[in-house]
């Protein structure tokens, strides 16, 4: 007598989409100023400054002792931006399939795409700068290649946030 019971995974995703729709609701409200599209691509934008600078220190620091510590603030600063930008566009970068309809899972995938390449790119280009920095005797690569890497990943790992933040339109205020 063969039971077939659900496997590990799907039960999973099952809970983490009960999970995720409860807390949907809880946050539905939440920041309702910056939830036009409007307002999202400007917050897009605030988070591409604070990566950009993120990136400007890192690379600055074996110049100037300070600049690791103006990186960490821009990184601690940009990674609260990021769970607010995951709250106003609904977490639908990291939504599970069953939460989503067949648009949005697809918008979602393409985004978690882009996203992959964004950090294998980046990571690959961080990859060279420490090869390339050591090999003409450069000690002190350390810490800034460790806040680059760092930095490839978060901003790896916001694409598909940013990507979907940017090009969601407003809801239709139809569908109430």
């Amino acid at each position: 007598m063969n039971t077939h019971s659900p496997s590990i995974f799907s039960r999973y995703q099952e809970a983490r989409t009960r999970v995720f729709l409860e807390n949907e609701k809880t946050y539905a409200n939440w920041l309702p100023g910056l939830r036009a599209q409007k307002r999202r691509r400007a917050f897009v934008v605030f988070l591409l400054v604070l990566l950009a600078a993120s990136a400007g220190f890192a690379l600055s620091e074996p110049v100037f002792d300070w600049a690791i510590g103006s990186w960490g603030i821009c990184y601690i600063a940009f990674t609260f931006a990021a769970i607010v930008l995951g709250i106003v566009s609904n977490r639908r970068a990291e939504a599970p399939v069953d939460a989503l309809d067949e648009l949005e899972v697809q918008l979602r995938n393409e985004a978690r795409s882009i996203g992959l390449t964004v950090t294998q790119v980046l990571g690959t280009v961080t990859g060279g700068y420490l090869l390339i920095g050591s090999a003409f005797g450069a000690t002190n690569l350390g810490i800034s290649g460790g806040a680059l890497v760092l930095t490839a990943l978060i901003t790896g790992g916001t694409t598909p946030a940013m990507l979907l933040a940017w090009t969601t339109p407003d809801p239709d205020p139809e569908d109430g």
